[in-house]
């Protein structure tokens, strides 16, 4: 009896694993679509039993199925009749490891894959067909457009681009360097544009300088501008009386700028030196040989500072007490061979130039004074 409840145990357990199997099988097929028909009408054999007696406790043996009821003692139940087992639903969920197919079992058959193109984006990936669905042709689809070079005809040219308007004028390869042709003439320039500013701040040079020789207290008057060539005075000045009261004769024709050191040296070093040497006489006027004349240096061939109003050339002073004082040289250790040394002296400063007797044979009998400019602001005083 107990070998017989054994063998029931055991026929039940199979058909439950072959329900599992075919129920994996089901759900496998409706995947991947390939389900076979025939499985879901076959039904599995159905083992016979005999009841178990009520009462009648389940005999187990080592290493055999279980049997009896697993909740407790209570008699094992009547055997289930096939037709009325329910058939469980297809799941999707893998089949458990402990419910792999044994060799009775058939395997679900697998179903080819689609493989992905390598130029669709993922998106775009190849999906399997479901069951029913339409797979459209290529001939049912889109018509490809014609190519527009295919369709052109290769023996008809393209129109030609009409040509656009062109500039009225249009600028040589190289720039020219004469006038153009039939251009009008026009009077050649003797004053650069630079040197029209350079003339223009003289002009403000020259106007400030006036003022400040009027507020020291000279007399003078300024004249009409000297333009000779290369020669020629910029607002030219005629001094007659320095702020000294020195008288300057004759009249002079020379740049306010020249005037206004003439101005200072005799007020700081002539005026000085008459009364030291003199014994305090006063200077009463001075005499000059040459201010503005349009020449050249004396024994060169370059233009002298006197073309340009920027020299004097002293040759002579008159003392208050009737003494005249010409400018030469004497003998040393007198007072005239001292005071022409202290009014030397005085002039290198006021004036960047100063040469007169000893320095050449062209200066023997004069001093020559003049605001050259130089190099690095030197003088040049022998």
């Amino acid at each position: 009896m107990g070998l017989t409840i054994m063998r029931a145990e055991a026929r039940r357990w199979a058909f439950v694993r072959t329900l599992r199997g075919l129920a994996l099988a089901l759900a496998a097929g409706s995947m991947l679509g390939a389900a076979p028909a025939a499985w879901a009408q076959e039904k599995p054999p159905v083992p016979s039993a005999a009841p178990a007696r009520a009462g009648t406790p389940a005999t187990v043996n080592s290493g055999s199925a279980p049997t009896g009821d697993p909740r407790g003692d209570a008699a094992a139940p009547a055997e289930p009749n096939p037709a009325t087992v329910p058939i469980p639903e297809a799941r999707p969920e893998p089949a458990p490891a402990d419910t792999a197919p044994t060799g009775s079992e058939t395997p679900a058959p697998q179903a080819p894959v689609p493989e992905i193109r390598p130029d669709a984006p993922p998106s775009e990936k190849t999906k399997p067909a479901e069951p029913g669905e339409k797979t459209q042709t290529p001939a049912e689809g889109a018509k490809p457009a014609p190519d527009a070079d295919k369709t052109a005809d290769p023996t008809k040219e393209a129109p030609a681009a009409e040509p656009g308007p062109q500039p009225a004028y249009v600028p040589p390869d190289k720039a020219r360097t004469e006038p153009e042709p039939g251009a009008p003439a026009v009077p050649e320039m003797a004053v650069t544009p630079a040197q029209t500013v350079e003339a223009a701040a003289a002009v403000e040079d020259a106007v400030a300088c006036e003022k400040e020789l009027k507020a020291r207290g000279a007399e003078f008057t300024v004249g009409e501008t000297i333009a000779e060539g290369e020669c020629g005075v910029l607002r030219p000045v005629s001094l007659t009386k320095l702020s000294s009261g020195v008288k300057v004769s004759p009249g002079t024709t020379f740049l306010c700028r020249t005037a206004l050191a003439l101005d200072i040296w005799v007020s700081e070093g002539v005026v000085p030196a008459a009364k030291e040497e003199f014994d305090g006489a006063k200077v009463k006027a001075l005499g000059h040989a040459s201010t503005y004349s349009c020449r050249a240096r004396a024994s060169e061939s370059r233009i002298s500072e006197h073309s340009r109003g920027s020299a004097i050339d002293i040759a002579a002073f008159e003392l208050g007490n009737g003494k005249s004082v010409p400018v030469e040289a004497t003998e040393p250790g007198t007072a005239e061979d001292r005071f022409a040394a202290k009014i030397r002296r005085a002039a290198c400063g006021p004036f960047r130039t100063v040469l007169g007797p000893g320095t050449d044979n062209d200066h023997g009998t004069h001093l020559h004074l003049d605001i050259a400019a130089r190099s690095h602001d030197s003088t040049y005083c022998r």
